[in-house]
């Protein structure tokens, strides 16, 4: 963990609103981001956003040194979206049948990724994703879009670092087999 950031939770451990003020700034695109593509849906992305930094808040004395703030942000987040998608599996909800194109454009707009998914291509990449399984879904995000390494990955999932590189495989080789399908012609 950087120093700053060791400076930084102890600010927050000390008390420092203004020090979690910073955290929150730093990271709560992030963790939307991260919720908005497991979830599919902006309000209830939004929701997890707040309940992950409420949360965090909450337990930042629990908070080990291990891991960066990102990577304990993101597993919280990653917890409770989890925890939203059984939610909806037990109530039968589809949310991304149910997602309106124009708020998830309104969504993405000032994200950067969004200018790729504005090309066929990447509509044709976010289409195979959306329908992809919600753990292989995870997994792409942590890797490609946030960026984490396969140990911060391992923390955030609560697995080794060996079945990540496993999952991160898989994933790929799911997300190719999609985007082929969803390029071949129908009859």
């Amino acid at each position: 963990m950087q120093t700053s950031e060791r400076e930084l939770v102890a600010r927050c451990l000390a008390g420092d609103i203004d020090a979690y003020s910073h955290v929150y700034a730093c990271y709560e695109r992030q963790v939307f981001r991260y919720a908005y593509h497991l979830l599919g849906h902006r309000e209830d992305a939004d929701d997890i956003k707040q309940e992950t930094f409420l949360r965090a808040y909450k337990a930042m004395h629990g908070f080990r040194s291990e891991a960066s703030l990102q990577t304990w942000l993101l597993k919280i987040c990653g917890n409770l979206c989890r925890d939203r998608l059984r939610s909806w599996e037990r109530r039968n909800i589809d949310y991304h049948a149910q997602e309106d194109m124009e708020v998830q454009q309104t969504a993405l707009r000032d994200d950067p990724y969004h200018v790729v998914a504005r090309s066929q291509t990447g509509e044709l990449i976010f289409t195979a994703l959306r329908n992809m399984p919600a753990p292989q879904r995870e997994v792409i995000l942590l890797y490609d879009i946030e960026g984490l390494s396969y140990a911060e990955m391992a923390l955030v999932l609560g697995c080794s670092s060996v079945s990540i590189k496993m999952r991160v495989f898989r994933a790929h080789r799911a997300l190719k087999e999609r985007i082929t399908a969803l390029q071949e012609p129908t009859e």
